[in-house]
């Protein structure tokens, strides 16, 4: 990296632990900032800026979270401010997956308040596991244990890895053939495959067409950002239109009937179907908070 993107990695990691209504304001002064510094430095030491020269001084200035703090009223807390709404995704995420798993139990016919006060409380325990760890770190950096250390993270995220992107695309090929293929391949196989992986005959006909052409969009769109070399705007948008889309599917899949004639079949693959679905928000809830962490100057601001 050069010793701008440098500052600008930095600066982004700021932007990530400030409110959202101070970001734009934050970034624009701690930018130019860091950039008067930096020079100054240059200056005095009588060479030019470098990669090292600006990492040295960053770390010397303090942590994106300890910058960070000096935007915000003073205190103290276990989980910092910047903190928060990770831990409360991670609280939940991790409640949802607990609950994910347990939920069909009670569709087996277990009493719904035998599965509340076991697995349904239970699933508490993790809230509690995040919030000790928190004061755990809390404590040790109170008393100079433990002082974490910034790295610069990649500056442009749209920036496409050919060789990763190809590997990608091709994952995603195999996939939708594999997907395709899988009601002939159950019934080629040795019994008891077939009846184990038997398709329902409605889900075939009515709802998983539409799989087809959802893979075919981001095939073509994950083709068309490798071939460019970068996502765009447009790129993105319909990537994440197509995670929709995904989802939306899915969920269908999920609440409108079997996908498999085998009830044990049909209940596993819909578990893993919420599964994927729960990472597939996620994904495009942190995709689309990472846009908002972007510098908008004025003549951006205006496009």
């Amino acid at each position: 990296m050069n010793p701008n993107d440098v500052i600008e990695a930095f600066v982004r990691d700021v932007m990530r632990k400030v409110p959202a209504k101070d970001r734009n304001d934050i970034g624009l002064e701690l930018r130019g900032l860091l950039s008067d510094m930096l020079e100054d430095r240059a200056h005095r030491e009588g060479r030019l800026s470098d990669d090292a020269m600006t990492l040295s001084m960053l770390r010397e200035f303090g942590t994106p979270s300890e910058v960070a703090a000096r935007y915000r009223p003073p205190g103290l807390a276990v989980i910092p401010p910047e903190q928060t709404r990770t831990f409360a995704l991670l609280s939940l995420v991790g409640i949802a997956l607990q609950w994910a798993v347990t939920l069909p139990r009670v569709f087996d016919g277990q009493p719904v308040v035998t599965w509340w006060f076991g697995a349904g409380l239970g699933a508490l325990w993790w809230p509690g596991f995040l919030l000790m760890m928190a004061l755990l770190m809390a404590g040790l950096r109170h008393i100079g244990w433990y002082s974490p250390k910034w790295t610069p993270r990649t500056v442009d995220p749209d920036r496409v890895h050919r060789g990763l992107g190809v590997t990608g695309l091709v994952g995603i090929a195999l996939g939708a053939i594999f997907m395709i293929s899988l009601p002939w391949l159950a019934a080629a196989m040795p019994a008891p495959f077939p009846r184990i992986f038997e398709f329902d005959a409605e889900f075939l006909r009515l709802r998983a067409w539409p799989a087809v052409l959802l893979w075919v969009v981001t095939f073509a769109t994950h083709a068309f950002a490798i071939r460019h070399g970068r996502w765009t705007k447009t790129t993105r948008r319909v990537e994440q239109a197509s995670t929709l889309g995904f989802i939306a599917l899915m969920a269908w899949w999920i609440l409108a009937g079997p996908i498999f004639v085998a009830p044990l079949t049909d209940e596993g693959a819909k578990g893993a179907l919420a599964l994927v679905v729960l990472i597939s928000f996620v994904s495009l809830v942190a995709s689309a908070y990472r846009e908002r962490t972007q510098i908008r100057t004025l003549g951006t601001t205006a496009g």
